[in-house]
């Protein structure tokens, strides 16, 4: 364990797992005294570390062995700190994958299974886990900020909200199943709303969850990510691993994608690149620059009524939000009439072209006008 601001070694910790496996995955829960990591054979344990009287310790406890089938994924929720009160506050939840089932434990206040789910895919994928807070509409004038677990194997994902209401009743609500015409390599959550998931030929598709539309595919082979599969076949450390594990980790890359604050980050074998989605005015701008006015207006009014996907950059109530869009369309309709009425006005044709043009263009102005 490392002090990344002053470059400080703290700990070397050499019992925390049985010799002969490699670590998979190690993630911080909330509390910093406590990590969660799991490894090549299939086992996950619980780290707490300590410091008595200058010495710093850490104690290793097994939360589950992998003789009961061998964790593939492991995902601690961290709540969402902006929201004050939640009623899941005082609770550390942590999302365990197998090759056949989904579990969900809570490792304080006490250690309890609290939901498990079967999975089902080929035995060349490996299961996968991402938590979100989410906006959920319960009523016509109700929402709640709930934790949603997404899981996923081969094609098919699945999401499921976390309903606290007490210590002692917890919930979980199944929200939607998704099937996709391609198998997972991975997948992130970019916000609320949306969701970026890696296929098997290393192209990243941007979804809108709710609906299910697909947003933009871009291939990253260039990237040339980095595979975990010498992990998971534990080669550094004798091979010791299951058949089932070494195949399915052929296509092991959890840790070479991630996301942070909307923006999306690939470990590639010779360089790490960093991709974002535009903000929703950037959106606006780059059809500005193509002289696309009437797709800009377009979309301008889709992002006034709430209507369009994956915007970013949109913040506020709804209607600070609708004030801040019907400036910028009021400054892009300036735009639109100036050029309409000057470059790009028919020069000479018949006074019906010029009629129709005037139409299609009066109409369009008139719309985005009463908007703003």
């Amino acid at each position: 364990m490392w002090d990344l601001t002053h470059g400080k070694l703290l700990r070397t910790i050499t019992d925390a797992h049985p010799p002969g496996s490699a670590v998979l995955h190690i993630k911080f829960t909330d509390d910093l005294t406590i990590a969660v990591c799991s490894d090549s054979g299939g086992s996950v344990f619980e780290l707490e570390f300590k410091r008595l009287i200058g010495v710093r310790t850490c104690e290793s406890k097994c939360l589950f062995s992998g003789s009961r089938g061998e964790v593939c994924d492991i995902e601690p929720l961290h709540m969402n700190y902006t929201i004050k009160d939640h009623p899941m506050k005082d609770v550390m939840i942590l999302a365990m994958a197998t090759l056949s089932k989904v579990l969900i434990v809570t490792l304080r206040p006490q250690l309890k299974v609290m939901f498990t789910y079967p999975l089902k895919g080929d035995s060349s994928t490996l299961p996968l886990l991402a938590w979100q807070f989410v906006v959920i509409q319960v009523s016509e004038q109700d929402r709640v900020i709930d934790p949603v677990l997404a899981f996923a194997r081969e094609s098919t994902m699945h999401f499921y909200q976390v309903i606290c209401n007490s210590l002692e009743d917890i919930k979980f609500s199944s929200l939607q199943k998704m099937e996709l015409p391609y198998k997972l390599l991975n997948f992130m959550w970019l916000n609320a709303r949306s969701i970026v998931i890696l296929d098997s030929t290393e192209r990243i598709h941007v979804v809108d969850v709710r609906s299910e539309e697909e947003l933009e595919v871009l291939d990253i082979a260039e990237v040339q990510l980095v595979y975990g599969s010498s992990y998971f076949k534990s080669l550094a450390t004798g091979g010791n691993v299951s058949k089932a594990l070494a195949y399915a980790g052929e296509n092991a890359c959890y840790q070479s994608m991630s996301s942070f604050s909307g923006q999306l980050f690939f470990l590639g074998t010779k360089s790490i690149h960093v991709m974002n989605l535009r903000t929703w005015e950037e959106r606006i701008d780059i059809l500005l620059k193509q002289r696309q006015y009437k797709d800009a207006l377009t979309m301008g009014l889709s992002f006034y009524n709430n209507k369009a996907k994956a915007v970013l950059g949109l913040k506020g109530g709804p209607q600070t939000r609708k004030d801040v869009v019907a400036e910028k369309m009021l400054q892009v309709l300036y735009e639109y009439v100036d050029r309409a009425m000057t470059s790009d006005c028919p020069e000479k044709g018949k006074i019906e072209e010029l009629i129709e043009y005037y139409q299609v263009g009066i109409v369009l102005s008139y719309d985005s006008w009463h908007v703003s």
